[in-house]
């Protein structure tokens, strides 16, 4: 899966349907959230086995504004960092920047990209990746609930 920031991977986008994502991969394992009934989370499908979460958002006639990955096959600029340590995620991301570290979790994010690395023990198990905001609601703001 090829992470293309700001934009999502390079076999979805952001602002993608449901429709595509179930053309794409299948029905999902999980659904969370269906309809967003809790009226404010996203609804998020979770395919476990390919280690892909797709956020839909509500507000926004459930168009996908988030992906979080952690399959190994997931790529960035041709690098796989899911499993990486905390000093190869470094090597290769330097300008990286730490939000959070609590002992076991760590978070490094790359704001000019939207992308965020999470940490287990010094590990990269997860990646997630969002569109800029402001081009997000310029695009797709007027669908509204």
């Amino acid at each position: 899966m090829n992470i293309v920031p700001l934009v999502g991977l390079k076999i979805i986008e952001f602002g993608d349907s449901k429709e595509k994502a179930i053309e794409l991969f299948g029905k999902p394992d999980v659904i969370e959230n269906e309809l967003g009934k809790d009226g404010v989370s996203s609804e998020i499908w979770k395919y476990q086995s390919e280690g892909i979460q797709l956020d839909f958002d509500p507000d926004y006639g459930f168009k996908l504004w988030g992906i979080s990955l952690s399959s190994e096959i997931s790529q960035l600029n041709n690098i796989r960092p899911i499993s990486f340590s905390e000093t190869e995620l470094l090597a290769h991301f330097p300008t990286l920047v730490l939000e959070m570290s609590d002992g076991i979790f760590k978070e490094y994010v790359d704001s000019t990209n939207e992308l965020e690395f999470f940490l287990r023990n010094n590990i990269v198990k997860r990646i997630d990746l969002s569109p800029n905001l402001d081009d997000y609601i310029n695009r797709f703001g007027e669908v509204g609930n």
